[in-house]
């Protein structure tokens, strides 16, 4: 095969994309399919709304199920509005589709598109906001050049707008009908719609794509995207390592990426994560993969930081190989005479490849190895400390089954994670996604919910006899319908009629690709639907009756019986019988005195319950709907209900009694809410807004308060205490929950993966003999009564592992750390030492870098952890100076073995420049992270701002930002396009909008959910707010959508995250982007913005009153928290009363300000709560 006539493409919208590898036939063949595919991708890129949505609309037309190749009916259509996440009822749907129909049952493309613009169309945001840019003509608004000039100019600031030749060519992009581009164009309102949600009015100003800023500065100076564990597509247990991985961040704009370097086969390294599970890939691979894309996004710097684990042997060729591979690029000398006190700019290190690692001591030319690691490198974690790693089985203490789990042995402890996929298998269960698609068509059905309908009904006729027979007291024209046993695809009608059941056969025949539904073929009707409403208002006829069907028969209750059923439980007996059965996915169903049914399980060692809501003949959690409770159960023990948790453990009394044991877990909050359970005297949660009572049995609280003994309730109200007011109410959307603290490290080294751990000192091991079970051994520790229970693959296995264990428990603690120290201890070849020029790896000493001469070459990284402490108000200025100078590096600890992530902004705050995550995650750091280098040509460096250079500046200081202009910004949501959810039901999506900056910058605000509609929401209350930012080149805004679940927990739709000092003002549409921060097709927010420097403003006033009550309203809290330490209790009391006073002043501007800031002349908007029980 010539590989010159290979080429791979890459897509999905995962981290690990999906990829189909193609062979050409010719060298021109291959020329034509590469300019082919890189013109696509640069028309898909750069093309108008118009035609974004004329792609998007006819590739779903194309997709849909239609009557025909080109027509779709209104049976379709509603199937498809639930696929694009709109709710909408079957009435109001058949009258929109008939005003565009006529009279006809079917619509051909044209009329599709009419269709859909009238369903995404919201006259309300033009008729209250934007109406005085509308004229009125024959009852339609219309938007012309000159008032679309005079909106771009007053609300937009758009300075190009002076020339309206420009405002015609962009209309133009925006005109569906062609006749308008040449003639008199204007807008109708629903196309100045689509220019306010599209990318050409986006938030974002375009002139950042490019690099604008100064790249001739010394390195220090800028924040570098940095990549850690840069080879994992997932968890760093379990997950695949990957050479596409590095591709993928440095295609992301990363410019310090990492290599953890093992001894591998063939005299070359493999790069994995040591002691786990994960895959290994050859490091020739690796580096050649980076010689070919390291300049893809940017021509500055890449800096490969290299853990080192192998032998000199290997480490020689790892030298021989870098230089071989990456040649001139590889940078091996200075480029411009040494100096030690400041580093080379990014633009004179353009397209260098920089290595990260220790390097020897000049005069130790005859003592060729130093210890690689060091004490500051990473503590605790797994794949440096772990003596024995791999895969062991519990068994299931519910039903005899062995289950996979991740053990990790160290000198002290045996941890072990949950449940492990072995297989590391990321594809979809295809029966369980052939299901649920089958149960998604059948749902779009108009008949699906009716209660008169009962599907595949067992027994059929027979039972279909029986059910007429026992509901004979509803009269004449009760009736059913379901599927035909005898003819599959039909359907049987049976209905009452004179003391004795009649049948009747629905035919179904294709009539012009279209099904049809008929008792009598003079008279076919698009759907079931149609027919039985239409028999239900005009009369059934036979050879000698006339009757119409009148009342349905109720839906057979196939639940009652079953052992995992309860009728008339109350939520408390539900809690005390599951508090019993200490395995999560435990689970129990429950109908309430009140007729209402509600599902409560075993989840995350806490008791969890869902109200299920019943909808015609359907059973409905959350937005999935089931025709029977059964099959709700039969749906949740194959797919996740709630995280991961599947049912698994039906509970009755008989197994309560059976296995069960003391109550000890925590259950929910009392009451009647069905929400997450939570240990009341634990949950707290804090303000990210003011809020002043309207009721008096509501809580009044400023933006930071933190509310306490904190009661989820439905409706959007929760209880809590604050101040001397106990279990008041207040708004949820204007809080956000506190974490608890975390686990330590020396007892959760695997993070969230973890499940548990033995303390093995003193502990014995023996084999179990069991006859059913081979290669098991018991674990004896002296603080548990019972053993601990675990098999292995196999006999050679088993035996490792108990010696292993053995082994530490005899040893003295003593003995294990200096064996430990000698395991660490590791070799530095001078080949490789030579190669480490700017990037010199070294123990981080801050007495010895602000007092003794600095070596600008000499570069420290830090743990999380160890990084805490410098990042503190005593510390902080101290570390920035250190900062200024030398490079610093940040790593997340090692107990983060899912993964996860700390938060990016305290150590880009005090100067970090490589702030070192997980690509792969797409959590709200690597969302910030994505955010920060947005700017400059995403060319991967960004320059700290002028401030962070300041003698005095201290992220946690005001003071030091007295010359730094202030920025307020008022924001409003006006509404959302095209939010799409995965999985069933329908998206209640909300917008929360967060400022993450400085200490004093930070801040949150979130809008209310709207129910079932993620097409096109609006919000028409509660939406907007202001922020005050005292450093805007630190901040960063993030705008979150996310879906409220059936728990009332948050689900993530999207987010765009940007640098706020780019952004523009005006009404503007934010693109929506997926985690991994690329936009999502169609999907928008539009927001109004409004940017002020509040000193210079109109209400300076105000302004500077509300930061001065903000800044007192912080020392009395310091000052109160520092009385009640010494126990000054007198002292206490006086400054809780002070700090009453200032947060009422406080409140009070803060209303008055808002009033200021009102854009519309609508009423003044207020939280309303009508009722909470």
């Amino acid at each position: 095969m010539d590989n010159a006539l290979c080429f791979v493409i890459f897509y999905g919208s995962e981290f690990k994309l999906k990829n189909l590898s193609l062979v050409a036939s010719s060298l021109d063949e291959y020329r034509t399919w590469k300019f082919g595919l890189q013109k696509l991708e640069e028309s898909a890129k750069n093309a108008t709304y118009q035609i974004q949505l004329e792609r998007w609309l006819r590739r779903e037309f194309y997709l849909m199920e239609k009557s025909g190749a080109d027509t779709v009916t209104l049976k379709h259509f509603k199937a498809w509005m639930q696929k694009i996440n709109c709710k909408i009822n079957n009435k109001d749907l058949r009258d929109k589709f008939q005003e565009v129909a006529k009279m006809s049952e079917s619509i051909p493309y044209q009329y599709f598109i009419l269709l859909f613009k009238k369903i995404i169309h919201v006259p309300w945001i033009i008729d209250n906001y934007l109406e005085s840019f509308a004229d009125y003509q024959n009852s339609k608004k219309l938007i012309s050049p000159n008032k679309f000039q005079q909106f771009l100019m007053n609300e937009q600031k758009e300075s190009w707008a002076e020339n309206m030749p420009k405002v015609k060519t962009m209309m133009v992009d925006f005109v569906a009908d062609a006749m308008r581009h040449k003639g008199n164009i204007y807008f109708e309102d629903n196309e100045f719609e689509d220019y306010l949600f599209s990318s050409a009015n986006s938030i974002w100003d375009s002139e950042y794509d490019k690099v604008s800023q100064n790249m001739d500065l010394p390195l220090s100076n800028y924040w570098i995207a940095s990549s850690h564990n840069t080879y994992l597509t997932g968890d760093q247990v379990s997950s695949n390592s990957s050479v596409d991985a590095y591709v993928r961040c440095l295609r992301m704009g990363c410019r310090c990426i990492e290599l953890d370097c093992w001894d591998g086969p063939d005299s070359y390294p493999s790069i994995f994560h040591g002691h786990t599970l994960t895959s290994k890939i050859k490091f020739l691979d690796v580096i050649q993969a980076i010689k070919e894309h390291a300049w893809t996004a940017s021509d500055y710097p890449l800096i490969l930081s290299i853990e080192n684990h192998c032998g000199l042997g290997q480490q020689r060729n790892m030298a021989m190989a870098f230089k071989d591979t990456f040649g001139e690029d590889l940078l091996m000398d200075p480029v411009e005479p040494l100096d030690m006190s400041k580093l080379p700019s990014p633009y004179k290190l353009r397209r260098k490849i920089i290595i990260k690692h220790k390097k020897l001591p000049r005069e130790g030319s005859e003592d060729q190895f130093v210890t690689v690691r060091s004490s500051d490198e990473r503590d605790n974690d797994i794949s440096s400390s772990a003596i024995k790693t791999g895969v062991l089985y519990l068994e299931d203490p519910m039903e005899p089954v062995w289950h996979p789990h991740f053990f990790a042995l160290t000198a002290f402890r045996l941890f072990y994670t949950k449940e492990t996929d072995q297989d590391n298998d990321d594809e979809i269960d295809e029966d369980l996604l052939s299901q649920s698609q089958t149960q998604n068509q059948s749902s779009t059905e108009l008949h699906y919910s009716e209660k008169w309908f009962h599907g595949k009904l067992e027994g059929g006729r027979r039972k279909a006899d029986e059910l007429l027979n026992n509901h004979s007291y509803l009269g004449d024209g009760t009736f059913l319908v379901r599927e035909s046993e005898t003819f599959i695809g039909d359907y049987s009608l049976s209905f009452w009629r004179r003391g004795e059941t009649q049948h009747c056969r629905i035919k179904t025949k294709q009539e012009l690709g279209q099904l049809k539904y008929y008792l009598i073929e003079t008279a076919l009707f698009d759907s079931l639907y149609d027919l039985i409403t239409n028999y239900r208002h005009n009369p059934v006829r036979g050879q000698d009756f006339s009757m119409r069907l009148s009342e349905p028969v109720p839906q057979i209750n196939s639940h009652e019986g079953k052992e995992w059923y309860h009728d008339n439980m109350e939520r408390v007996d539900a809690e005390d019988m599951l508090r019993r059965i200490q395995n999560d996915g435990a689970f129990l169903l429950r109908r309430g005195a009140q007729n209402n049914y509600a599902i409560s399980f075993r989840a995350d060692n806490k008791v969890k319950h869902c109200r299920i809501e019943v909808d015609g003949r359907l059973f409905v959690i959350g937005e999935a709907q089931f025709e029977s409770l059964v099959d709700l159960v039969q749906y949740y023990e194959k797919n996740p209900l709630y995280n991961r948790i599947k049912l698994k453990y039906p509970v009755n009394q008989t197994v309560v009694e059976r296995r069960g044991s003391d109550s000890s877990v925590s259950g929910g909050a009392m009451g009647m809410n069905y929400v997450n359970p939570n240990d009341l005297s634990k949950l707290k949660v804090k303000a990210i807004a003011d809020y002043q009572a309207n009721r008096a049995d509501e809580l009044s609280f400023n933006k930071g308060s933190i509310i306490t003994n904190v009661n989820k309730a439905d409706g959007g109200w929760w209880r809590g205490d604050f101040n001397d007011k106990r279990q008041n109410w207040f708004p949820e959307h204007l809080v956000e929950e506190l974490d608890l603290p975390e686990e330590s490290e020396d007892t959760s080294p695997l993070g969230a993966l973890q499940k548990g751990f033995i303390d093995i000192q003193g502990c014995r091991v023996e084999t179990s003999g069991r006859a059913d079970k081979p290669f098991t051994f018991m674990i004896y520790t002296r603080t548990s009564p019972q053993p601990l229970e675990v098999a292995a693959d196999n006999e050679s296995d088993m035996r490792d592992w108990m010696s292993n264990i053995a082994n530490c428990t005899q040893q003295t603690q003593q003995t294990k750390q200096k064996d430990k120290q000698l395991e660490r201890k590791k070799c530095l070849a001078r080949d490789l030492s030579d190669l480490i020029v700017y990037a010199v790896a070294v123990p981080f000493d801050l007495d010895r870098a602000l007092k003794g001469p600095i070596n600008c070459c000499e570069m420290s990284s830090f743990s999380e952890m160890k990084v805490e402490k410098y990042l503190t108000r005593h510390q902080a200025a101290s570390f920035v100076k250190y900062n200024t100078k030398q490079l610093s590096r940040v790593y997340p600890k090692g107990s983060r073995m899912d993964s996860s992530h700390y938060d990016p902004m305290p150590m880009w705050n005090c100067g970090c420049q490589m702030v070192s995550l997980n690509y792969q995650t797409p959590d709200r750091s690597m969302q910030l992270n994505e955010g920060r280098f947005m700017r400059n040509g995403r060319c991967g460096y960004v320059l700290q701002p002028d401030v962070m250079r300041a003698k005095d500046y201290s992220p946690f200081s005001k003071q030091c930002l007295q010359n730094v202009d202030p920025l307020t910004l008022h924001i409003t949501v006006l509404g959302a396009r095209h939010l799409l959810k995965s999985g069933r039901g329908f998206a209640c999506p909300f917008v929360e909008i967060e400022i993450a900056g400085t200490e004093t910058d930070n801040s949150k605000f979130k809008t209310p959910k709207i129910d079932d509609n993620g097409l096109n929401p609006t919000w028409r209350e509660n939406c907007s707010n202001t922020f005050d930012i005292t450093c805007p080149e630190l901040a960063l805004i993030r705008f979150m959508v996310q879906d409220e679940d059936v728990f009332g927990e948050p689900k993530f739709l999207g987010q765009a995250t940007f640098p706020v000092s780019c952004l523009r003002t005006g009404y503007r549409s934010v693109p929506i982007q997926n985690g991994y921060s690329e936009e999502l097709e169609m999907a928008a927010l539009l927001v109004h913005i409004d940017k002020k420097n509040p000193r210079e403003s109109e209400e300076s006033d105000i302004y500077a009153c509300i930061q001065d009550l903000r800044d007192k309203k912080k020392d009395l809290e310091e000052q109160i928290g520092t009385y009640q330490k010494e126990g000054k209790q007198q002292s206490v009391q006086r400054l809780m009363e002070e700090l009453s006073l200032t947060e009422e002043n406080l409140l009070a501007k803060n209303d008055e300000r808002r009033q200021r800031k009102i854009i519309s002349t609508r009423p003044k908007v207020v939280y309303r709560r009508t009722s909470n029980s």
